[in-house]
């Protein structure tokens, strides 16, 4: 396995062909924003310079009633990075909530590391054994829940502090089924790897491009068409798209806040992530977020100058599979990189 862009400066059309084959979870062709797309980020973010600080609302559900959303967090052994995926959901103005951190068979002190915000919203459990994908993790997520929407949050990506608000007020005023953010996909520090994923038409999602599943949320009331989150060696795509494709299927309705609001630090982009256990990343922007009045259109201008430039992204290439639907695949490869196996 090799980081494509090393060592050249292959055209944009090749840095394309090149992120159509070593990043296929994102179900679809990663594009270079245009000016239109990234004009509206630039719009969308300038209102953020004039919300109030980060604060912490407060804590509602306390009473033991049923909380407005459920979130879920799946994670295994990584509670460096644990703590501020769980801040970046304490400091969301919508304090209607429980957090439910799911661990995948964790050995380590990530249970400690939860308890240790001491917020009764919050809710750990621990698999018995390692499944490998957070799939067993969000299912046994959602045998918990009890709110009347479900989010996701990747346990190694930061929530923007306005990001469930915004999803719940789309999902509401649409009556929606499914909500989705705008996500900000970032490899490692010089690789230029910075992708825009949930842009899709206004009359809802095509299917056509994975939407991250930290900028989802869903009605409860899907799963009884949906089931549940698929084991990754059953499905071709990925659990997240091939979750999201089936309700794209049965017929839900999907909008978009539009809104960056998530900041995903992709994992199967860092070598040996699970074995180093970094959380440098997270943490500055969590600090960048609290102190950063213009936060938001700083990112906004960081991410037009890659995709105005267009300089080479390096992204992971893997082998291709022995068919174009071979199970757990790309899941597989990925465990390998991020040391998982």
């Amino acid at each position: 396995m090799k980081m494509a862009g090393q060592g050249s400066e292959p055209n944009s059309a090749n840095v394309v062909q090149r992120l159509v084959r070593g990043y296929t979870h994102l179900n679809g062709l990663v594009e270079y924003l245009g000016t239109a797309k990234l004009a509206g980020l630039i719009g969308r973010s300038l209102k953020y310079a004039f919300s109030s600080r980060i604060c912490s609302p407060a804590m509602q559900n306390q009473s033991g009633a049923a909380p407005l959303v459920s979130v879920i967090i799946a994670t295994y052994n990584w509670s460096s990075v644990l703590r501020y995926a769980v801040r970046s959901v304490l400091w969301q103005t919508e304090p209607d909530f429980e957090l439910l951190v799911v661990g995948d068979g964790c050995t380590d002190n990530s249970e400690a590391v939860v308890r240790s915000f001491a917020d009764p919203r919050i809710r750990w459990y621990n698999l018995e054994s390692n499944s490998g994908h957070q799939s067993a993790p969000n299912n046994a997520g959602l045998a918990l829940a009890r709110g009347r929407y479900i989010a996701y949050q990747g346990h190694d990506d930061i929530w923007h502090p306005e990001h469930l608000k915004t999803l719940l007020r789309v999902i509401q005023s649409a009556r929606a089924d499914f909500a989705s953010s705008l996500a900000e996909m970032m490899g490692p520090p010089g690789s230029n790897f910075r992708v825009v994923t949930g842009i899709y038409p206004r009359k809802g999602y095509d299917g056509k491009h994975g939407l991250t599943i930290a900028g989802v949320m869903h009605r409860r009331e899907v799963l009884s068409v949906l089931e549940k989150w698929k084991d990754y060696r059953e499905v071709w795509r990925n659990p997240d798209v091939d979750f999201e494709y089936r309700a794209m299927e049965a017929g839900f309705k999907f909008v978009s806040t539009r809104e960056l609001t998530v900041y995903k630090f992709n994992s199967s982009l860092r070598k040996d992530s699970y074995i180093h256990k970094p959380s440098h990343e997270q943490a500055e922007y969590c600090k960048r977020i609290e102190e950063q009045r213009w936060f938001m259109l700083r990112e906004a201008l960081a991410i037009s100058r890659v995709h105005l430039l267009r300089p080479p992204m390096q992204v992971l290439t893997v082998p291709p599979p022995p068919s174009s639907r071979a199970p757990g695949w790309n899941v597989a490869h990925y465990r390998k990189y991020r040391g998982l196996e």
